[in-house]
Parts: C-alpha cells; sequence; structure tokens
C-alpha cells in the first residue's frame, strides 16, 4: 500500500513539472499578439510590465549568481541611487555643481581684473589729477617759461606707454587720461603763445584762458569717472607742502660743499675751461631726508609730481653762469645732495621743494639765490 502511495505522488510530481510549461505558453503567445497589434506607446509599456516582472526577487538572485566581478561592477555604477554611481561620477558632472558662497564675487564688488586695473591706473591718475590743480592754480599772470615747463612735461606723459585695461570701460578712460594730456598741453601752449606776444592782446589771451578751462572740465570729468568706476579714490593727494628758509637751505648747502667741490676738480682734470651752474631741485620730506635731487633744467620724466609740475607761482631763482655740460660732474654734485639733512618739518608728514642753483667757475658758489617751494 505504502509504495503504492509513494508511486502516485512521483507521477503526480512528474506531471506537475512537466505540465507547467504547457500553461505558460498559451499566456506568452497571446501577450507577444497583443505587442505586435499594439501601438508604439502601447508597446513600451508592455514591454516595461514585462521587465518589471522580470525583475522579480527571485530573478535577481539568478541573475546575481550568474554573473561575473566585471558584471556586478557595471551593474553598481549603473544604479543611479547608489554610492559606488556618486563616487565614479565624471569630472565635468563635478563641475557643474554651484560654486560655493564663498567663492562667487559678491554682488557691486569689482572683479579681480577691475582691481589690478584699478592699480596700474593710480599713477595715470595721480599725473592728471595734479595737472588740474597746477592749471586752475596759473592765471594770466602766470610767466610763459613756467607754462612752456608745463607743456613740456604733458607732452612727456602723452607719448609714455598707455596703461592696458581688461575693463572696457576703465580701457576707454586709460585713452581719455592719455589723450587729456596731449590736448591740455596743447591749450597751455596757445595761452602761452598769447603771453608772449609783443603786443600782449588781452582778449586773445582770455580766450586761450577759457579754452584751457574747458579741457580741464574734461579732464575732471574722465576722472571722476575712474573714481566711480573704481569703487574708491586710487589718488593719493599731494602731501602737505612745507616750507624750508632760504638761509636754512643756504647753509646746509655750505656746510657740504666741500665735497660739492671735489666732483667738480675731478671734472677740471678732464676740461680745464669746465664751468658753469647745475640748479638742483630737491624735494625733502617731514623728517628733513632728501628724496629726490635732480636737474631742474632736465627734469627725468620720473620726477615727483611736486617737482615734475610745479606750482605756477614759483620761479626757479636765475644765475648769468651758463649750465654746467658735464654729466658726471652733474651726477657727482647731485649724488652729494641726496644725503643732505634738513630740519624736520613742524607736522614731520609734509613736503617741502626747493631749487638751488650750484655754480662752480664762474663766482664759485658765493650766489645766495635760492628757491624754496
Amino acid at each position: 500500500m505504502r509504495s503504492a502511495l509513494l508511486v502516485l505522488v512521483g507521477v503526480h510530481a512528474l506531471l506537475g513539472c512537466g505540465g507547467a510549461p504547457s500553461r505558460r505558453e498559451p499566456a506568452v503567445a497571446a501577450r507577444a499578439a497583443l505587442v505586435t497589434e499594439a501601438a508604439p506607446e502601447r508597446q513600451r509599456l508592455e514591454t516595461s510590465a514585462v521587465e518589471a516582472r522580470d525583475d522579480a526577487p527571485w530573478a535577481d538572485l539568478e541573475r546575481v549568481a550568474l554573473r561575473s566581478p566585471e558584471e556586478k561592477e557595471r551593474a553598481a555604477l549603473r544604479s543611479p541611487g547608489s554610492q559606488r554611481a556618486r563616487e565614479g561620477a565624471t569630472e565635468p558632472a563635478k563641475a557643474r555643481a554651484p560654486a560655493p558662497k564663498a567663492d562667487r564675487p559678491e554682488k557691486g564688488r569689482p572683479a579681480r581684473s577691475t582691481e589690478a586695473d584699478c592699480k596700474a591706473l593710480g599713477p595715470e591718475l595721480q599725473k592728471a589729477s595734479r595737472m588740474i590743480e597746477v592749471l586752475r592754480e596759473s592765471d594770466l599772470s602766470t610767466p610763459p617759461d613756467v607754462l612752456e615747463r608745463i607743456a613740456d612735461r604733458l607732452d612727456l606723459w602723452a607719448r609714455a606707454a598707455a596703461v592696458r585695461a581688461a575693463d572696457p570701460e576703465l580701457a576707454r578712460d586709460a585713452r581719455a587720461v592719455r589723450e587729456s594730456f596731449a590736448r591740455t598741453g596743447a591749450a597751455v601752449r596757445k595761452l602761452r603763445a598769447s603771453l608772449n606776444a609783443k603786443v600782449r592782446n588781452l582778449k586773445k589771451a582770455g580766450a586761450a584762458r577759457a579754452g584751457l578751462e574747458r579741457e580741464l572740465d574734461k579732464d575732471a570729468k574722465v576722472v571722476r569717472s575712474i573714481v566711480g568706476r573704481c569703487k574708491s579714490n586710487p589718488y593719493e593727494p599731494i602731501k602737505g607742502k612745507s616750507h624750508i628758509p632760504p638761509h636754512v637751505v643756504r647753509r646746509v648747502v655750505q656746510e657740504n660743499f666741500g665735497a660739492m667741490r671735489a666732483c667738480y676738480e675731478k671734472g677740471l682734470r678732464q676740461n680745464p675751461k669746465l664751468e658753469g651752474r647745475i640748479p638742483v631741485h630737491l624735494a625733502v620730506d617731514g623728517q628733513g631726508k632728501v628724496t629726490y635731487a635732480g636737474d631742474a633744467d632736465r627734469p627725468p620724466a620720473d620726477a615727483p609730481l611736486l617737482i615734475a609740475l610745479p606750482s605756477p607761482g614759483a620761479a626757479a631763482p636765475s644765475s648769468p653762469a651758463p649750465p654746467l655740460r658735464d654729466e658726471k660732474v652733474v651726477g657727482c654734485v647731485l649724488e652729494v645732495f641726496r644725503g643732505l639733512r634738513f630740519p624736520s618739518a613742524a607736522d614731520r608728514k609734509s613736503v617741502a621743494t626747493v631749487v638751488y642753483p650750484v655754480v662752480f667757475g664762474v663766482d664759485d658758489n658765493r650766489s645766495s639765490a635760492t628757491s624754496a617751494r
């Protein structure tokens, strides 16, 4: 009896296992027929449904068991929410992430390139501001030779290399500053010509002065444009001007005249007929230290603004002696002047400018002509 039951159970199991495929075949055939007859959208939905059923848990176990290690790696990277997918993200995808707030430029703050442009334009703005300041102080009583020196300096600045700015607006203003030197220099020369005429024509001089004022108004507009664009004023105002009494300058120079005379004697060995004057232009800081010493007749391109464009009311002292034409002697004398010390200014912050003509061979520097500016 027991053997018969076991035989029946085994037959039933065999029939059950073999019958399953026969039951699924009609369903699969029917589903394939529906997919063939359906529209493309219906076909997509039906295919997704079949794939979803294939992703059943038992199917996952079967596929994982059959995968190689390389296939498992690729599957982990394809899964969008997995940690491996986030770690394996490409660089361009990471680069698209928004920058931290600290790295973004603040609203209204100039970019680094603009800040660099403003710094580069600082010296140009100082020159333009000093030009406006000096020429506003001048009037129809300003000596023509002073106006000529100012015009020469403006021409020198106009020929210098222009500052190149990355910011378009600052680049335009940089060109305008450079052009303003040339235009204003031409207006100064026109005024000088009207004042230097044998018969002064006050009407013509007044018209030339009005033309200069119009140029200065244009120059001031350019300066304001740069200041507004840079959000700050890169122009450092000229320090306060102090005054050194002429007798103090004369005393300090006479105390050191022996070293200057030695410079001249070296030149005499090469040229026994050497003589002439050296109009020494000095800038003295509030501590009494000489920060600049140069030839007033031939100021260099990098001369301080107080010397490059002196006040129109200050005239250099005159001397009947001709200029001394020996560069080595002039350089030696200027080096002595750079080592001089003058009394400190009262506020220790202001700057004094002085012109002292050193004369050799004619009156052996016994002239007392000195101009303190």
